[in-house]
């Protein structure tokens, strides 16, 4: 589990790294600068960066945005950062309608799925997909060599 984000205290620089990058999320998809406005950004998950791994940080905003014809809507978003030597760099940026699909977005995060690979269906048709051309060019050999030998 990692430390608990509600008692770390950020920097005044990182708090606004996020508000820009929340605001630039709303801006790719369009919405109208000055009518729009992001609410309530908070940190949900924290991964500090160490001797050997990168951080991670995940924060989440609420936004009411307005778009060119004019229409409000309520967006849920999240912005994924990796923490590289004490700096954030933005990885992803979502914004989704549903806060349900963001609470799955974080669950990935924290509580990945490792499943084996060679329980991927798509594993096993491609093993079985070799092994059949190996099968089928081998008897193309065999019945070209056999062919060869009984013409000499």
């Amino acid at each position: 589990m990692k430390p608990d984000t509600s008692f770390y205290q950020f920097s005044r620089e990182v708090w606004q790294a996020v508000s820009d990058q929340a605001v630039c999320a709303l801006l790719r998809k369009e919405f109208c600068p000055e009518e729009s406005r992001v609410d309530s950004i908070r940190c949900v998950f924290l991964d500090e960066e160490n001797e050997s791994n990168f951080g991670r940080q995940v924060w989440f905003f609420e936004a009411t945005a307005v778009d060119p014809v004019g229409r409000r809507h309520r967006l849920y978003g999240a912005l994924d950062f990796s923490v590289q030597f004490g700096l954030l760099e933005p990885t992803r940026a979502m914004l989704l309608e549903d806060a349900h699909h963001r609470q799955r977005f974080l669950d990935s995060i924290t509580q990945p799925v490792l499943s084996p690979v060679w329980f991927n269906p798509s594993t096993k048709i491609w093993v079985r997909l070799t092994i059949a051309s190996v099968i089928i060019l081998s008897a193309i050999w065999v019945l070209s060599l056999a062919a060869l030998l009984l013409k000499a």
